[in-house]
């Protein structure tokens, strides 16, 4: 194994306890979608799959649904699609799993299969996505009430700029969605995700929708300043060198030379370039952590390979183990790190990391 993710049991329990003490009277669902935030959604599943803080799991799509259903009895809520054009999906969707609806032409399709369905509601209060218009909304959900193979389990809406420092446009959001939603509290009502949950008590409602910040990270700056919370990141990204090789000054590292030796130097090769999820953005830019020292990606990021810079005294050999985000020694490299010198934003760095590398609950 040349290069994994470890994801800390310890942290994941703790952050779960932080929002558990936010919300007391709220359901904690952590969203698992993107393969858990490139986290590793059937490890973290199969981890949780009995808590008993963990009220179910939200997911974007039916086939995220139905990779995760055999590994936990808890309720999965589709958050946003499924194809209808899919039979054999459809035919596998049982009471474990709730679907959404955002049209009538969605409704109206589920119920000419003659299968009984839970669904969710959803309502575009403002972010213009997927969802009935303020002025449709209440005709549809009664229209979808009338459905009787169609069991309504939750109403929800999401916000557009619950993670900003402005909360007015969210607030208005929240006021629209709870006007409508008002007669409707026999069904589970939701609207928080992991910025709402953190910013407006009142947002809450049944159910907070914890994406991002149940992996330890903010989901923006501004968030991070009106701090309630202490939350750890999950995730630790680790490699191995390869090869080392000893370079004179004016040698060049990489495609198109984009790198060249300021003095005599050692690089080492590590495993890992864009196919993995190492951002290209990186190349010349990046540093990753060898026995607690930070090290220079030179050159530009391959495929599959990168090249550091050793720094001078330091002692390592082919097999040495590399982080490339987490903790080693004194020093860190946050996800926001790379984020940062990428010019994008966290939830891009974790979601893009292959999902092919190992993930491991340390």
């Amino acid at each position: 194994m040349l290069t994994w993710i470890e994801i800390n049991k310890n942290n994941i329990l703790h952050n779960i306890r932080q929002f558990k003490n936010l919300a007391p009277n709220s359901e904690f669902w952590p969203v698992v979608k993107s393969n858990a935030y490139g986290h590793g959604s059937q490890e973290i599943v199969s981890f949780l799959a009995d808590n008993k803080d963990v009220a179910g799991f939200m997911v974007a799509n039916l086939n995220e649904a139905l990779e995760l259903q055999n590994l936990t009895n808890k309720p999965i809520i589709v958050l946003s699609y499924f194809d209808k054009e899919d039979s054999q999906s459809l035919a596998k969707v049982n009471s474990q799993i709730s679907l959404p609806i955002y049209d009538l032409a969605t409704a109206n399709y589920l119920q000419s299969l003659n299968k009984e369905f839970l669904v969710n509601i959803k309502i575009d209060t403002g972010t213009s996505r997927l969802g009935f218009s303020i002025t449709e909304a209440k005709e549809a959900i009664t229209k979808i009430e009338e459905k009787n193979n169609l069991k309504i389990f939750s109403i929800f809406t999401h916000y557009a700029e619950s993670e900003s420092e402005d909360q007015t446009f969210t607030k208005k959001q929240l006021q629209v969605f709870q006007d409508i939603t008002k007669n409707y509290t026999k069904y589970k009502l939701h609207s928080a995700c992991s910025a709402a949950s953190i910013t407006l008590a009142e947002a809450q409602a049944d159910i907070i929708r914890i994406g991002i910040a149940f992996y330890g990270l903010w989901p923006s700056e501004a968030i991070k300043k009106r701090n309630k919370l202490d939350l750890l990141p999950l995730m630790t990204w680790k490699t191995k060198i390869i090869q080392i090789k000893e370079l004179k000054k004016g040698d060049t590292i990489g495609y198109n030379r984009r790198y060249k030796c300021q003095k005599n130097c050692k690089v080492a090769v590590l495993p890992i370039g864009y196919n993995e999820g190492y951002d290209r953005l990186l190349s010349n830019r990046g540093e990753v952590l060898i026995a607690g020292q930070r090290c220079p990606v030179r050159g530009n990021i391959c495929m599959n390979l990168t090249m550091i810079e050793l720094p001078a005294g330091l002692s390592v050999k082919v097999g040495e183990s590399v982080t490339l985000i987490g903790i080693d020694g004194q020093q860190n490299i946050s996800v926001e790190e790379l984020a940062e010198k990428c010019q994008t934003i966290n939830y891009e760095i974790i979601t893009r990391i292959n999902p092919n590398l190992i993930r491991k609950i340390v």
